[in-house]
């Protein structure tokens, strides 16, 4: 027996085998994908913005009321307003609530990114009346852990400074001319005061 036609069947086998694993091994793994989490970052923050009221739930001390921008706004009211009665529906009033920001950044890396990214570029009025929004950074000041960002079609710049040390450590990875997409939460109605 010689060893060339050995050799030949082994090599043929180990090529066969090596095949059957390339195309196995990549369907395999594709089939467990998830995304990867990105981490946000969130900064509480405090308005004070002309409103109209629209209703109010004494029983649950439940305040609805349109901005000027027309953003529609459902939050508690805290106990420190007093009697509620005094802003009946359409009164013109000046609001002041705490709200919580949670910011992602689309320059980050990851399964779907290039997707945001384009999809971000869209206005929908139901995600505005939601509070999501995308907006573009302006300015990141690390010395004061502050971020500047302005909504990608233009207007006031929202300016919201990190108090805590994880939002601090994630301000580092942000970067003037990103793309991020965020979500407000009114938290509470802190102050309702008759329109000036």
């Amino acid at each position: 027996m010689t060893i060339g036609p050995i050799k030949a069947a082994l090599g043929a086998t180990l090529v066969g085998a090596a095949l059957a694993l390339a195309t196995a091994l990549p369907a395999a793994a594709q089939g467990n994908l998830q995304a990867v989490p990105r981490a946000g970052v969130s900064f509480a923050n405090t308005v004070t913005t002309p409103a109209t009221i629209k209703s109010i739930d004494k029983a649950s001390r439940t305040v609805t009321f349109t901005t000027a921008g027309g953003a529609t706004i459902n939050a508690a009211a805290a106990d420190s307003i007093g009697n509620l009665d005094r802003f009946p529906a359409g009164t013109a009033v000046d609001v002041s609530y705490n709200e919580v920001v949670n910011v992602l950044n689309l320059r980050q890396k990851g399964p779907g990114s290039r997707l945001a990214r384009q999809e971000a570029g869209k206005d929908d009025a139901a995600d505005t009346a939601a509070g999501r929004f995308t907006m573009t950074v302006v300015g990141v000041d690390l010395a004061t852990n502050k971020v500047s960002l302005v909504d990608s079609a233009g207007g006031e710049v929202h300016t919201y400074a990190a108090t805590e040390v994880a939002t601090q450590d994630m301000l580092k990875k942000i970067k003037p001319g990103d793309t991020v997409i965020g979500l407000r939460t009114p938290l509470m109605v802190t102050a309702i005061t008759p329109a000036k």
